[in-house]
């Protein structure tokens, strides 16, 4: 039974020097159990901990030996060792306590003065399964939509000098303005930088060509960590990783970011593109049965159709048939992606 505040503190303290009884941990577990609150408080204590840990090494120090000069000195400064009295219980921890608060001074100072740098930053990491898309709000105030089959990894607080995340897949970012301290983002190709602007980022791992859309404001986008280019609103920047060619073109903007509101837009498009973007939001591998059937140019908007509807009103508005091949099941017990065969239609 905890009385009170400075019981589960030692306790603590205990658990972290691996000092704790098993009935100890066992106080401990459901303290932490408890309320929220108390499992806030130990992690803020249990990361107190694991900084300034490093700066210490106990086995360095006497500490009975240490804290006996201490005391020595403070109460008797002028008498030898041997013949002082010894001190009451109470005044004695009275003493004690006097004591413990250099070392928490020092701790202090020290938490105060290390750089940022050296402490260590927490993570979070987000990934979109395939067919939906969710928003995340960054702990700046900025926010990001992550598109299907997407991830983002970013700090649960941001540096001091930048605000820097990572991302693969399909991300669009709406960037609180601050000159002071760049908004990055990477990808394995990309680096994108702003400051206080919306932009889309199209890196998926397995593509050939990544490319960033700006909406509003400014940014420049490095490629391969080589040149650097500035973009414009209604800028659009398509970089081949296989050739490390690049254009940067005028746009509608929307057309690369309405997948944010549920759209895909498609305007004189190759089908060989459509079906690229499907099987990235659905996690479908499309099989084109003749290849000139990927340069037939389609126009069209879906808005809120599953992947079945959107395949019945391609075969009513294009010269093709599609075949869903069945899955099968792997040797680990897994299910391959779902394929579809595309083949054209007799006109």
């Amino acid at each position: 039974m905890i009385n009170k505040d400075s019981d589960i503190e030692i306790i603590i303290s205990r658990y972290l020097s691996k000092e704790a009884t098993p009935e100890e941990i066992k106080v401990l577990d459901d303290w932490i159990s408890a309320t929220p609150e108390n499992y806030r408080s130990f992690l803020s204590q249990k990361n107190v901990w694991e900084v300034s840990h490093p700066a210490f090494n106990p086995e360095e120090i006497d500490v009975d030996n240490a804290h006996r000069k201490v005391m020595e000195k403070i109460l008797h400064p002028n008498q030898p060792v041997s013949v002082r009295p010894k001190l009451s219980f109470l005044h004695y921890w009275q003493q004690v306590a006097a004591i413990l608060l250099l070392p928490l001074l020092i701790l202090s100072a020290y938490l105060y003065f290390k750089p940022a740098s050296q402490i260590a930053e927490t993570y979070q990491e987000l990934f979109t399964p395939y067919g939906t898309w969710s928003v995340v709000n960054l702990p700046d105030g900025s926010k990001v939509w992550l598109n299907a089959g997407s991830s983002l990894k970013y700090p649960t607080q941001f540096s001091d000098k930048q605000r820097v995340v990572s991302m693969q897949g399909e991300a669009y970012f709406e960037v609180e303005s601050d000159k002071e301290h760049p908004f990055i983002v990477k990808t394995k190709q990309l680096t994108v930088e702003a400051t206080g602007t919306a932009f889309n980022v199209n890196a998926y791992a397995p593509d050939h060509v990544a490319a960033v859309t700006l909406v509003k404001g400014k940014v420049t986008v490095t490629l391969d960590q080589k040149k650097t280019i500035s973009l414009s609103p209604g800028e659009k920047i398509d970089y081949n990783l296989g050739t490390a060619l690049y254009n940067v073109n005028k746009t509608n903007t929307y057309k690369w970011c309405s997948w944010k509101d549920g759209i895909l837009i498609f305007r004189d498009d190759p089908l060989e593109y459509v079906f690229k973007r499907l099987g990235q939001t659905y996690n479908v591998e499309f099989i084109l049965k003749d290849a000139e059937l990927g340069k037939y140019s389609y126009k069209a908007t879906f808005e809120g159709e599953s992947l079945n509807e959107i395949l019945r009103l391609l075969e009513m508005s294009a010269p093709i048939r599609c075949k869903e091949v069945s899955n099968r099941n792997t040797n680990n017990e897994k299910f391959e992606k779902q394929r579809i065969e595309v083949s054209r239609t007799m006109q």
